[in-house]
């Protein structure tokens, strides 16, 4: 089967097209204000777009070496005020530097000054103490002539009295192997005023040696009682320590021990805590002078000694 086709539509050339593309027409008046409007318009934009840019950094601009300028004038002042202000703190600090060498100095003088002060001070209370010795031994010099000379006049005068004592008499004990005796000083003036001196100077005989007075009483001219203490040829005052008792450490860990002696021999009349303390013992190889703490117990006495003992850590 045959197919025809039909015929194109027909062609009607636009304005646009058939407008010569050089030519001395004039724009229409749509194109006039547009073109109107579109000017100031980019007008704007471009000066808008020159100041959002900021001031030129160009350094040939001449605006822009002002600014430089006065910035650097700026940044100039602000370091020639922190060089004064340098020069001004190290002024500062020579002149503290100076006033403490000055200081220094002036310490210095005064330590020798007052160490000089404490040599002279100490060089004269040398001397002054030395000055004070010296009276000192002359007076304890003389104190001792005048002593011996007064009891060389006492002894003759003594003598020439013939004072001697009499009535002898023991006592009882009184510590450990030590008795008391007494005695009376006969022949003595009535009118002489130095009994005591008397009879403190003029001595006994017991057991065949020769004793001074411990201590005397006046009771008068023809009353005056010496008393002495014997610790010579004494057996009957000797207490002694009989059995031994070991107790133990005290207690565990202290590094001590406790010892028990019973006192024997102790004088009728003695006073049981002063023998206890006097009569010596020795045990474990060490030596007491008498018991550290003693008690009564059954009409008896007892001392007992703590001592250290390294089997009781």
């Amino acid at each position: 089967m045959l197919m025809v086709r039909s015929p194109p539509p027909p062609y009607y050339p636009s304005s646009s097209e058939i407008d010569p593309l050089i030519g001395l027409s004039k724009p229409s008046r749509r194109r006039q204000h547009l073109l109107a409007f579109i000017g100031p318009l980019a007008t704007f934009a471009i000066f808008a777009i020159f100041f959002s840019l900021g001031p030129s950094n160009d350094p040939l601009d001449p605006d822009v070496r002002d600014r430089i300028r006065k910035e650097w004038d700026i940044e100039l002042r602000q370091h020639q005020e922190e060089v004064l202000k340098r020069i001004d703190t190290q002024k500062r600090w020579r002149l503290e530097d100076h006033d403490r060498i000055i200081l220094r100095e002036q310490w210095g003088t005064e330590v020798e000054e007052h160490n000089h002060q404490i040599e002279v001070r100490k060089k004269r209370e040398e001397e002054e103490r030395n000055r004070i010795r010296e009276r000192w031994g002359r007076e304890v010099e003389g104190h001792d002539r005048e002593v011996e000379e007064r009891r060389r006049r006492e002894e003759e005068e003594r003598l020439r009295l013939n004072m001697f004592w009499t009535d002898l008499k023991s006592h009882t004990c009184t510590s450990y192997g030590t008795r008391e005796y007494t005695a009376r000083l006969v022949n003595v003036p009535s009118n002489y005023n130095r009994r005591v001196e008397a009879c403190m100077a003029t001595k006994v005989q017991i057991h065949g040696t020769e004793y001074t007075p411990k201590w005397c009483e006046d009771h008068g001219p023809n009353n005056v009682i010496g008393h002495w203490e014997v610790d010579q040829h004494e057996p009957d005052c000797a207490s002694y320590w009989s059995w031994y008792k070991d107790y133990g450490c005290i207690s565990p860990g202290s590094g001590q021990r406790r010892i028990e002696h019973y006192l024997e021999n102790l004088p009728s009349g003695g006073d049981w805590k002063e023998f206890c303390a006097t009569t010596p013992v020795s045990f474990r190889g060490m030596h007491f002078m008498g018991a550290e703490f003693c008690f009564q117990k059954n009409y008896g006495t007892y001392g007992n000694w703590v001592f250290d003992d390294e089997s009781c850590n």
